[in-house]
């Protein structure tokens, strides 16, 4: 969550009181993955992400919020084939749940 805010401070400063409203309003849980379901994540994504998709799928999350084109978009097919999560941008998640 930090990271997030973070990133939208230097590059998108417009979105950041529609991410602490986010942020205030949301259920948020933190999850941590044991080793086995991050190594099989490392066989899907760049290994400094693994841990963001195992612990995803050790949370029980349906969508994994991104805009990393590079590391997580680029490979939405294969992490949803694989592990059933959804990755998408915020944009597109909060367009799906508007309607």
């Amino acid at each position: 969550m930090e990271e997030t805010e973070r990133n939208l401070r230097a590059k998108a400063p417009a979105a950041v009181p529609i991410f602490q409203a986010f942020r205030q309003t949301a259920q948020i849980e933190v999850a941590s993955a044991d080793r086995q379901t991050t190594q099989r994540a490392e066989e899907t994504v760049d290994p400094k992400d693994a841990p963001i998709v195992a612990a995803a799928v050790a949370g029980g999350a349906s969508w994994i919020a991104s805009y990393d084109r590079r590391h997580l978009l680029a490979y939405r097919d294969e992490i949803q084939s694989e592990f059933g999560v959804i990755v998408a941008t915020p944009d597109e998640i909060f367009r799906q749940l508007r309607q």
